[in-house]
């Protein structure tokens, strides 16, 4: 079976709005699915579809399907001729050993009105090739993630029955509001711990703002759009921070998509590591036929050592849900993520991030890409006026990653970050500075993204603000870092909108525009200050040996006085704890930790003792 993630190519032309209002509109709010019973699953799910994959297959989503039934697909693969009745219904089918095509076309002989696919791997859907069988569908096709899929299945298994709906607008309803998907201003990003602190700067703040579509016949009085911010410690509980909200008097049924914004800035000073979430609903004074469009949230992470613009697995792996690769073919591109330090005297360790070749054979990016390079620029906004311009960009590291024959399409790949001459060094990041993650991208190449969380309203909201602030999230340049450093050109900070590179207006189209335009690139930092001692005194030494190590490492203490408990962890290079041991009564001495089970790459060694802490940094060798 040949599979690809959704791939979007963003050409080098301007995107115009459609004559048409309602077309716009339509292509503003895009498709949406909805659960409606039971009752546990309802709500909004995010879906991929045939329809929008290169090349399209299946039916387009071109109508309405109101609470139509789902039923699962017997066997659950569809890989071969239906055993059980699904005419005129929605069928449920895993993911797995056959093609997407030949599953739905299975699912339609036997009279099926539409196809779900549930994704086996975990996190969010991915677009569908056709395969040799997608031409001859002509239902619509979906894929839903692994959770949403397995919610629905056990429904199912438990002699519930599932009904969805599916529209490209509306139902038909009167009184219909609806949160436009992916359109909320979300926070700042994912950020380590230690650079928060009281009176957070602007790049930290949250604002409030979203995209507010009016899908019913009636017009709508005294709509509000509020927010709600909560924060979760880790292993904690959920407490509200902040509210916030902005109201539009009226809102024609004829204007059917208005752009709501805020002007209040919120502050806030995370103690822990936890996540923050921004909860969004939407309300009239008519009460809505169709509530379960009206709420929607965003999260991020409060880390111990991981930035990042794209949303967080448990791993501290970024989500990724496709790739993008803009231009025409021989257009290279220069994109990747801001990120802002507000706390230097960290290392800049590494970068995480994802590729894609559109290779969709079984094939390694050693034999089709062969290297990658992704650069770290410091940019100092000289005449602050909040564009990035090539004389204003300073390369502070970079990292090369040769690939391997273990290394494959979307495949989340680390690239250790040396001086900008491509050796081994180590890179200091400082005070209130911003620093961009540019990926110098080959024109055949498709750089991972989440189209999950969308900062065009967050910078729209920045900017309407009591104190209007520039915030940007991913600036681009279409050539290479050596065309983008040797032109002195502007750089474009909205991705793939309309704006041009420098201009300060941006509309809804532009918001058509950035979609899945969040790089799934995190720049991974060093849990202590490098201006941190390793040793608190000469007398309390404890050293490691050897460095780089492969099976053991061992520690060698000498301690002034007798410490009567001691603690000795490991922790990997996103300050998860991988080894823990405690000893009592010990001042001298030798202890040998087995290393096998560790995979290579950057570690510390942490000793926690009576009269103080050491750490010392060591790498894992390849093995």
């Amino acid at each position: 079976m040949r599979r690809k993630l959704l791939q979007s190519v963003l050409g080098l032309s301007l995107l115009v709005a459609a004559s048409d209002g309602n077309a716009q509109n339509i292509r503003l709010i895009g498709p949406r699915l909805f659960v409606n019973s039971p009752a546990s699953l309802e709500g909004i799910k995010t879906f991929t579809y045939s329809s929008n994959a290169a090349p399209t297959w299946g039916r387009a989503l071109d109508s309405s399907w109101f609470n139509v039934e789902v039923v699962k697909a017997v066997d659950s693969l569809a890989c071969g001729p239906l055993t059980n009745n699904v005419t005129d219904k929605w069928v449920l089918i895993y993911r797995g050993t056959c093609q997407f095509g030949e599953k739905a076309l299975n699912a339609q002989n036997k009279g099926a009105k539409g196809v779900i696919i549930v994704n086996n791997v975990t996190g969010s859907p991915v677009g569908m090739a056709a395969g040799t069988a997608g031409a001859s569908v002509n239902i619509p096709v979906l894929m839903v993630s692994d959770v949403d899929g397995n919610a629905m299945n056990a429904a199912l298994n438990g002699g519930q029955q599932v009904f969805i709906s599916l529209t490209r607008w509306g139902f038909g309803n009167n009184n219909d509001l609806a949160i436009i998907p992916n359109s909320e201003a979300p926070g700042p990003g994912s950020i380590p711990l230690s650079q928060w602190k009281t009176g957070s700067p602007d790049a930290y703040k949250f604002y409030t703002g979203a995209f507010i579509a009016n899908t019913g016949l009636n017009d709508q009085t005294n709509v509000k759009l509020k927010s709600t911010l909560t924060f979760t410690p880790t292993g904690g509980s959920p407490s509200v921070i902040a509210n916030d909200s902005v109201e539009v008097a009226s809102f024609n049924a004829i204007d059917s998509a208005i752009e709501l914004l805020g002007t209040k800035a919120t502050s806030v000073n995370p103690t822990q590591t936890g996540k923050y979430t921004m909860t969004y609903n939407v309300s009239a004074d008519n009460v809505d036929d169709n509530p379960l469009d009206n709420t929607a949230s965003i999260s991020l992470d409060v880390t111990n050592n991981i930035f990042c613009k794209a949303p967080l697995d448990a791993n501290g792996d970024p989500i990724l849900t496709g790739s993008v690769k803009a231009g025409a073919s021989g257009v290279p591109l220069t994109w990747g993520p801001l990120f802002y330090v507000n706390k230097g005297g960290y290392q800049a360790q590494s970068f995480k991030l994802s590729i894609n070749d559109n290779d969709t054979t079984k094939h390694s990016l050693n034999s089709t890409v062969g290297n990658l390079d992704i650069y770290l620029f410091k940019w100092a906004d000289g005449n602050t006026d909040g564009i990035i311009q090539a004389t204003e960009l300073t390369i502070k590291g970079a990292a090369s990653r040769v690939f391997t024959t273990a290394d494959s399409n979307n495949q989340m790949f680390t690239a250790n970050i040396g001086n900008p001459d491509g050796t081994a060094g180590t890179v200091v990041l400082e005070d209130n500075s911003w620093y961009w993650a540019a990926v110098d991208m080959p024109e055949t190449i498709f750089l991972g993204c989440n189209d999950d969380i969308n900062y065009f309203n967050r910078t729209n909201a920045a900017r309407n603000a009591t104190t209007p602030v520039k915030d940007f999230w991913a600036p681009n340049f279409f050539g290479t870092v050596d065309a983008m450093l040797s032109s002195g050109s502007n750089v474009r900070m909205i991705p793939f909108g309309v704006t041009e590179a420098g201009s300060g207006s941006i509309d809804s189209a532009d918001f058509v525009g950035t979609r899945n335009t969040t790089p799934v690139i995190a720049l991974i930092t060093g849990l202590f200050d490098v201006g941190v001692k390793e040793t608190q005194s000469t007398s309390y030494q404890v050293s490691l040996y050897p460095n780089p190590a492969t099976d053991n490492i061992n520690v060698t203490i000498d301690l002034a006085a007798l410490s009567h408990r001691a603690d000795i962890k490991i922790i990997d290079a996103l300050g998860r704890n991988v080894y823990t041991e405690r000893r009592k009564d010990i001042q001298n001495g030798k202890i040998t930790i087995s290393t096998k089970q560790l995979t290579p790459g950057n570690y510390y060694l942490v000793f926690f003792g009576d009269n103080g802490t050491v750490f010392k940094p060591f790498t894992i060798a390849g093995k």
